[in-house]
This record gives C-alpha cells, sequence and structure tokens, in this order.
C-alpha cells in the first residue's frame, strides 16, 4: 500500500471515529453576537443611556489588530439559530457551553461592572441558551464586586442549563486567589458549579506592563499573554490554598492550550518541598491538587513539528485532565475534527474524555 493510501486510510478511521463521538465544546463566545442595545435594555440608569450614546465602554477594547490573518478569519453568527447552524450541524459540536465577554475585569467603575455583569447574563439566556434545548451557559463573574457576584450566582445557578461561573483572569487588582474572592468560590461550592476561568490577549496594562507597552506586534503578545494570566492565577490559587480551602469545587482552564501545565505542577511541587511552611493549608503537593480538581482546555493546542512532542505533552498532562474546546467563532478556532486527529493514537476511551466525559461531569450536564 502506498504512503498516500495509508494517510487516506488513517483519515477516513479519523472521520468515522468522530462522527460517532459526542462533543462538548466548553469554550465558544457570543459577545460579539451581543449589541449594546441588547445590554442597554438590561442596564440601570445613568448606564443605559450612557452606553446607548456611545459615552460608557460596555466592551473594553484593546489596541491590539487581531485580524492579520489565521485559520479562518470573519466568522460571524447573529443568533441562536445562526449559531446551531454554524458549529452545531457544520462542525459536529452536540453541546456547546456559552460564554460573553472577556473585557469585564478591566473596567474599573465597580457599579458599572455589576449592572454589565447582570446584563450579559440576562442577555445570554434569553438569547441564546432558552434558545436550544443543547445550549449550556456559563454565568459571567465580575470580580469588583464579589459579594454581588456570588449573588448572582445565587440567582442563577437554579438555571437547568447554567453549568459554570466564568471568571477573565485579565484586569482583576488582586490575583484570583486572594481570599477576598472566596466569597464567589463559596457560592460556586455551594451550587456545584465549576469555576471557568478564560485568559485573553488584551490583559490590563497592570497585568503584566511589558506585554502592553514594550512589544510591537501581536504575534508576540499572543502566545504569551493567556497563558501568562493562567499560570499567575494556579499560582496564586496554590499560593493562597484555595483548592484545599473549596476541596469540592473545580476549575477550569480555556485557551491557553497545555503546555504550561506540566511547568507549573512539577515547578510548584519543587518549591512545595522547600518552603511548605508558607502554604500551611495546603496538604497535598501542587501537582495532586491540580490534578485533582483542575482541568484544561485544548484550544490552542500548538503544533509541533514532531507529532509524538503533542502526544507527550498530552501524556503529561492525562487526558483525565483536559476538555476540548474550540474557542468559536475566533479567528483561530480549532476544528474538531483537527483535533480528533491528534489524538487518533489514544484509546477510544481516553477521547471520549476529553470531547465529552470529563465536561459531562465538571459541568454536570444532563446529556
Amino acid at each position: 500500500m502506498s504512503q498516500d493510501a495509508m494517510v487516506k486510510d488513517d483519515e477516513d478511521a479519523v472521520a468515522e471515529r468522530f462522527s460517532d463521538l459526542t462533543v462538548v465544546d466548553t469554550d465558544v463566545h457570543v459577545g460579539s453576537a451581543i449589541s449594546t442595545e441588547e445590554l442597554a435594555a438590561h442596564l440601570d440608569e445613568p448606564h443605559a443611556s450612557r452606553a446607548l450614546k456611545g459615552t460608557t465602554s460596555v466592551f473594553p477594547k484593546t489596541n491590539w489588530d487581531r485580524q492579520m490573518g489565521g485559520k479562518i478569519a470573519g466568522v460571524e453568527f447573529s443568533d441562536a439559530d445562526d449559531l446551531y447552524q454554524q458549529l452545531c450541524k457544520e462542525f459536529g459540536v452536540d453541546y456547546p457551553i456559552l460564554n460573553t465577554l472577556n473585557g469585564l475585569n478591566k473596567l474599573p467603575q465597580e457599579d458599572l461592572a455589576v449592572n454589565l455583569m447582570r446584563a450579559l447574563n440576562n442577555v445570554l439566556m434569553e438569547k441564546f441558551v432558552d434558545q436550544k434545548d443543547n445550549f449550556k451557559g456559563l454565568i459571567t463573574i465580575g470580580t469588583q464586586n464579589p459579594e454581588a457576584s456570588a449573588d448572582e450566582i445565587d440567582r442563577l445557578a437554579p438555571e437547568k442549563d447554567v453549568v459554570g461561573a466564568y471568571i477573565a483572569t485579565g484586569g482583576p487588582m488582586y490575583p484570583l486567589g486572594d481570599s477576598r474572592y472566596d466569597v464567589i468560590y463559596k457560592a460556586a461550592e455551594k451550587h456545584d458549579l465549576p469555576i471557568v476561568y478564560h485568559g485573553h490577549a488584551g490583559s490590563f496594562n497592570t497585568d503584566f506592563t511589558r506585554q502592553n507597552q514594550a512589544i510591537d506586534n501581536f504575534f508576540t503578545v499572543h502566545p504569551l499573554a493567556h497563558a501568562w494570566d493562567q499560570m499567575l492565577t494556579v499560582a496564586s490559587l496554590l499560593g493562597s490554598g484555595t483548592p484545599a480551602k473549596f476541596p469540592d469545587l473545580d476549575f477550569v482552564f480555556l485557551e491557553a492550550g497545555l503546555g504550561w501545565a506540566p511547568y507549573m505542577m512539577f515547578r510548584y511541587n519543587k518549591e512545595y518541598a522547600i518552603r511548605r511552611s508558607e502554604v500551611p493549608l495546603l496538604e497535598k503537593s501542587p501537582e495532586q491538587y491540580i490534578r485533582d480538581q483542575f482541568y484544561f482546555s485544548t484550544q490552542p493546542l500548538g503544533e509541533p513539528e514532531n507529532a509524538k512532542d503533542m502526544e507527550r505533552i498530552i501524556e503529561l498532562v492525562r487526558p483525565e485532565s483536559i476538555m476540548f474546546s474550540t474557542d468559536y467563532p475566533h479567528w483561530d478556532f480549532d476544528n474538531p475534527e483537527s483535533i480528533a486527529n491528534i489524538f487518533r493514537t489514544f484509546s477510544a476511551e481516553e477521547s471520549n474524555q476529553v470531547f465529552n466525559g470529563n465536561a459531562i461531569d465538571v459541568f454536570n450536564l444532563n446529556t
């Protein structure tokens, strides 16, 4: 058999396996399909009028040009039906888990942030989650007022298709392991909802000053930003003993890939062996807390020249700690079938864990 024929047979086998695979997509963004007018309808005054006049920045922006190419550029959808056709029908996603806005924590005005948090969640539910039986939603959380955020979890957690609480890791004044956020984690644990962290390239200048002030192209920033955000968050959670304080709480990390996770586990194991007295709440190694309570989404998975290198990273993180995500509709989103191809050397059980099993368990999906 020729090499081309072998490759074709392998591709056909992956396609057939993928066609039978239930796919839970843990990172689908709908913020771009939410208009200022839709948000304003749920904002208190004076925020509603200011938003409609364009004097309030309800959609925090950065100055980076994100549209200079990518795998697919300019993907857009307008409503739940449109998203269903594009993502579920065309790409085979069975259960999209939806989130709204990544920049909420960058807003300095606390009252606006709380208003916007509630408005975003209302529109998410009305416009998307309530429209399709297979759509699931994440509660957008603003860290400016932790008590108000805990109240928001209490308000929406009873909704059957709300499956987690979503925190953008860029922007908070204090790292996310700080005890002032414990009220948020307590509310999430009470309702058996995971905390979902999402990194982004528009981190507040106070997060990583050099990122926005000393680098002059997005090529350099983009691979760094998400991982920096998530690494800081993991470090803060471990340093503050957050997983030990909330042992029944799961933590999910979106859009930073997998390569940074082994470093954090092994490096903090070494630090724990030397400086255990500084983290008295930790009764297990950092690696054990991460393996027991932390999950990492695939996107962006990375593209080593030697495919076996990625297999080794997956083995280090372990399939039982990995969840599939597309990052749809962003220009660099990952096609589910292409990621299934990367997992072709793993067992069917391991692929099922990544594409559905872990998410079904952590998000308590009623599939």
